[in-house]
């Protein structure tokens, strides 16, 4: 707390605190008893004078010197009366007004009684004893009055001037030097009392200031969620709040001073750890910092944070059970499919190698890979609702033929894989087969809908066929790959043959992480052309693969491959790199679309890879497409929603891709931030043959350019084609081998080149 000085330094006691100058004003009123020694003696000696002197103004001074000593302690006594804790500050001000205003008349009666003596009389007597009195009035000035400045310096300002005055009317060498002495001395009187004033206001301030701040330190220390408590090296326990004494079970107890012995007697820390006690000694000795947790009775979790001190230690005790209940919350998240509650992929690798591997050797088993049938017709028809209480009655439908130690997981979208322990014979792996997918093709009522679906099923056996959680996963895909080409609703096992097809994809797989090393694998383009204009406006960017060996691989293979192994996410950054770097040197009316897989939409922040590319090459983000698909919307609606905004909003365009091949492509339309929807060319690619193939495409191309869209027609490689999507339907660009084939970046850049000169040959002919 500061206070204001004035310019002398010295403290301004009109900014003191109300309190501390109550107190003030008070020290001036009290002590009546020395008050009243001293009126007395003051009127006692002028009356020794007139025994001295027979002169009758000492009389008179007496009489003044009693009076207004008379006055002094009534005015006292009225003080005390009427003052109390509700007298304001400018009462207070009045009375020190009052106060000093009769002190420093009664001074300067005694000045004047010194120079009456001068005047009157030779008798150095006389002279000696008024002047003492004076002076000793002053000096106990100092030890009565220096609470108040204003009263200091006037009775010494009064003082000084009559002394002083009375020295030289003596008219003596002598008398004159000792004038010239009262004025250090009588400035020392003033710096004494200010110096005493400021050690009490100091000392007044303190006080208060740490009474606020141990009001404030115990308002807090009730008022946080927190139990705390100190403890002294030897274990006392010296500050403990409510909260603590409520989670240590000692609830309105009194244990400040006990030995920390005390939080083991009883309650719910006693019930919980017996150690508790002996824990908060051994960290006092040791003077380390620790944390422990503990359980409260109806399952609350208390975490203990002891920090050792100088002089002993301080620990806070904080209800963590919330935050318990909300890691495992975030670790059931990590570890279980949120719709199902089946384990996730992840989590069901490490609890197929904690339960099954031992000695590093997978014990016996059979997995089953386990795809539905039917289910995006479901999603597509239905809706994603009723497709996601679907997958938890399958979910239900296969924990219901499931063995204690069966292990089972979602492993994605609509894909299950099961493993059984101890089961490896092909006649127990088909009879467990054929149930799960006579389960799974039961009628399942969803929201007053009968749905029927059925299973493919994929199955590999350990050791016999692999030996790590790995090799089955590889295996059972494979095979379940084979029972979906042979007319789903079936299972697969696997064999040799079909492991071939797994040797084959591995080293696919390692070829393609060295063509991407060695920037061997290429992007070619394929340009999409305004029919109005009869131009090339975007140029969409695909992968292509020739392979040193076998010769040109189709996207199809190698993506899902990629996608597989998991390094989709590499794949589609080079693409998108390369695309964004040949586009950087494209004349600027050009774009470039780059197609975004579904996984990389679910594995990777797809906004942050396009925004960091395009700032590091150069390119303004409009000259970019993002093409996606609708399966894109099947793995997270919400997010995919969320990604497609953002790079609306940093200007990149979106398109839709393949649309029309989905049921549930229309409600996309109003919901994604589209720019461009690309018509698949399943439309026209046996020619538009009645009319009711044309009603459909007509009616699609209106709908889309109705919502302010731009429509691409894919697929276009006849002229007829051609003609007929020209007749009435609008279109406003197309692509196709008619056109083009998809050309590498310096055949594309020679054809836009070629396109600059034709329109500037056209422009200088008009």
């Amino acid at each position: 707390m500061d206070v204001k000085t004035s310019s002398d330094g010295e403290l301004d006691t009109r900014h003191l605190p109300d309190n501390i100058y109550a107190s003030v004003v008070h020290s001036l009123y009290a002590d009546a008893q020395s008050l009243l020694v001293g009126v007395l003696s003051i009127a006692v000696a002028p009356l020794v004078l007139y025994w001295k002197t027979t002169d009758n103004i000492h009389l008179v001074f007496s009489a003044f010197f009693l009076v207004f000593g008379i006055v002094r302690l009534l005015l006292a006594k009225e003080f005390e009366f009427k003052t109390n804790s509700e007298t304001t500050r400018e009462e207070y001000e009045k009375w020190e007004n009052r106060y000093v205003n009769i002190s420093s008349l009664y001074v300067g009666l005694l000045g004047f009684w010194f120079v009456a003596g001068v005047l009157r009389s030779d008798d150095p007597f006389v002279h000696l004893m008024s002047f003492s009195l004076a002076l000793c009035y002053l000096i106990g000035v100092i030890g009565r009055n220096f609470g108040s400045d204003k009263l200091v310096s006037i009775q010494v300002l009064i003082a000084i001037c009559l002394l002083i005055s009375g020295l030289v009317l003596l008219n003596t060498y002598y008398h004159v030097i000792l004038a010239g002495f009262l004025i250090p001395f009588f400035i020392a009187i003033r710096l004494m009392s200010a110096r005493l004033r400021k050690i009490l206001f100091d000392s007044e301030l303190r006080a208060q200031a740490n009474k606020v701040i141990a009001t404030r330190f115990d308002t807090a220390l009730e008022n946080v969620r927190h139990g705390i408590a100190m403890f002294s090296r030897d274990g006392t326990i010296t500050v403990a709040n409510e909260r603590f004494l409520t989670l240590a079970g000692l609830e309105g107890e009194n244990i400040v001073g006990s030995d920390v012995s005390i939080l083991n007697a009883t309650g719910n820390i006693a019930s919980q750890d017996e150690a508790f006690s002996a824990r908060i000694k051994t960290y006092l000795s040791s003077r380390r910092s620790q944390k422990f947790n503990f359980q409260l009775p109806g399952g609350r979790t208390i975490e203990a944070d002891y920090n050792s001190m100088d002089e002993g230690g301080v620990v806070v005790l904080s209800d963590i059970t919330e935050r318990v209940i909300s890691e495992k919350a975030i670790k059931d998240l990590a570890n279980f499919d949120a719709l199902t509650k089946l384990p996730n992929r992840r989590f069901f690798i490490s609890e197929i190698k904690r339960v099954l591997v031992k000695n590093g050797q997978l014990q016996p088993c059979a997995m089953f890979f386990i795809d539905l049938d039917k289910f995006k017709e479901v999603n597509d028809t239905l809706g994603h609702a009723v497709g996601d209480k679907l997958l938890k009655i399958v979910a239900a439908r296969l924990n219901v033929v499931l063995k204690a130690r069966d292990l089972i997981c979602r492993f994605g979208g609509d894909e299950f894989v099961l493993v059984v322990p101890g089961l490896y014979d092909v006649d127990g792996c088909a009879n467990l087969a054929e149930i799960l997918i006579t389960q799974l093709s039961k009628p399942i009522e969803v929201d007053h809908h009968s749905i029927t679906i059925g299973a493919s099923i994929g199955i590999a056996c350990a050791p016999k066929d692999g030996k790590t959680a790995e090799d089955l996963l590889q295996y059972t895909d494979v095979a379940l790959y084979d029972a979906k080409a042979k007319g789903r609703g079936t299972y697969t096992f696997y064999t040799e043959d079909l492991g071939e097809n797994i040797r084959l994809r591995r080293k696919l797989e390692i070829d393609l992480r060295q063509a991407l090393e060695e920037n061997t694998l290429e992007v070619h383009f394929q340009p999409l052309i305004n029919l109005k204009k009869c131009s090339i406006t975007t140029c969409e960017a695909l992968a292509r693969w020739d392979h040193p060996e076998h010769g040109n691989i189709s996207p199809e293979v190698f993506v899902k491959i990629a996608e597989e192994s998991g390094f989709i996410e590499q794949v589609g950054e080079y693409v998108l790199r390369n695309a964004i770097v040949q586009c950087a040197s494209w004349p600027k009316n050009v774009r470039v679309a780059v197609n975004v897989s579904a996984i990389q939409f679910y594995r990777s922040d797809v906004f942050s890879t396009v925004s960091r590319l395009l700032d590091e090459i150069g390119l303004e983000p409009g000259r970019l497409e993002i093409e996606v698909t609708e399966t894109v919307m099947l793995t997270s609606f919400d997010d995919a929603i969320f990604t497609l905004n953002q790079l609306s909003e940093l200007g990149v365009k979106v398109s839709l891709d393949d649309f029309g091949t989905g049921f549930s492509s229309l409600s996309y339309l109003h919901q994604l931030p589209l720019d461009k929807v690309k018509i698949d060319r399943s439309f026209i690619k046996n020619g538009i043959s009645d009319q009711r193939s044309y009603t459909l495409l007509k009616g699609v191309v209106e709908l889309t350019k109705n919502l302010g869209l731009t429509v691409v027609l894919e697929g276009i490689e006849t002229e007829q084609q051609l003609r007929q999507i020209s007749r009435e339907i609008k279109i406003d660009e197309v692509q196709g081998f008619l056109f083009s084939r998809p050309l590498s970046a310096h055949d594309i850049r020679s054809l836009l080149g070629a396109q600059i000169e034709e329109n500037r040959a056209i422009q200088s002919e008009n």
